[in-house]
């Protein structure tokens, strides 16, 4: 028997709040930047609230300050009002059916790289398979995105990836799952940064090739531990907290 929708509600509230300390711990989040679920089988979505004066740190917040909004970003349930680039989450929910979960964060290195055009390339191998092999498609657009058409562009460009470039802006990162979803941006962010070292030394570097891709698939953990390690940074009590 499958828990009720309330009960899914509730976890998603304790994950989505855990992503964001994670996000935040990491250094890929200021006060600035959000993450969100959506709920199985509706057209609700748990997500982060906007920052404010009394909505400060995601490092501070907690699952009962997390918000749900319907895919046209309307406040369902919470006090506090939605961020306003809340049509990223939900455009892109709109577009795909398979996404559960998307990150946007303004992390520096990956941002970079895509503000001089550069390839993300597979150099690194547990982060090269944890971003499918460097897979990163640009937006070209620094706007806010503050409507549903900016967020249907945006989803436009991600197309069927599951990470992509916000240029100038930021990034986005779209799962099925959100540790997932936030593994994948910790990873984008370390790629991101041996990519920007290589260019300064101006080698060539030696880039993982597709079957090497391919192999190292099966032979990188599952998210599970990766998640758990993170979570334990935070210093809670047990490692597997908002899984």
């Amino acid at each position: 028997m499958g828990i009720s929708a309330e009960a899914a509600e509730a976890r998603l509230r304790e994950l989505v709040a855990t992503a964001g300390r994670i996000l935040y711990q990491q250094g890929l989040t200021d006060y600035l930047g959000h993450c969100s679920a959506r709920v199985p089988g509706t057209e609700r979505v748990v997500i982060k609230p906007k920052h404010s004066t009394t909505v400060r740190s995601p490092g501070e917040l907690g699952p009962a300050d997390m918000i749900v909004i319907d895919l046209d970003g309307n406040l369902v349930e919470g006090s506090d009002k939605p961020p306003a680039e809340c049509f990223i989450h939900t455009e892109i929910y709109r577009a795909r059916p398979d996404v559960h979960a998307v990150v946007h964060t303004h992390q520096r290195a990956a941002t970079l790289l895509g503000v001089i055009g550069a390839d993300l390339l597979p150099v690194l191998h547990v982060p090269a398979v944890l971003t499918d092999g460097g897979t990163m498609p640009t937006w070209p657009c620094p706007l806010l995105v503050t409507d549903r058409e900016l967020g249907g562009q945006l989803a436009a460009a991600l197309g069927g990836a599951g990470l992509c470039h916000l240029q100038g802006h930021g990034i986005v990162t779209a799962a099925a799952d959100l540790r997932r979803a936030v593994v994948t941006a910790v990873a984008l962010e370390q790629l991101a940064e041996a990519n920007l070292t290589i260019l300064r030394t101006g080698l060539k570097p030696r880039v993982i090739t597709p079957g090497e891709l391919d192999e190292l698939r099966g032979a990188v953990a599952s998210i599970d531990g990766r998640w758990a390690y993170y979570v334990q940074r935070l210093g809670d009590p047990s490692p597997a907290a908002g899984g």
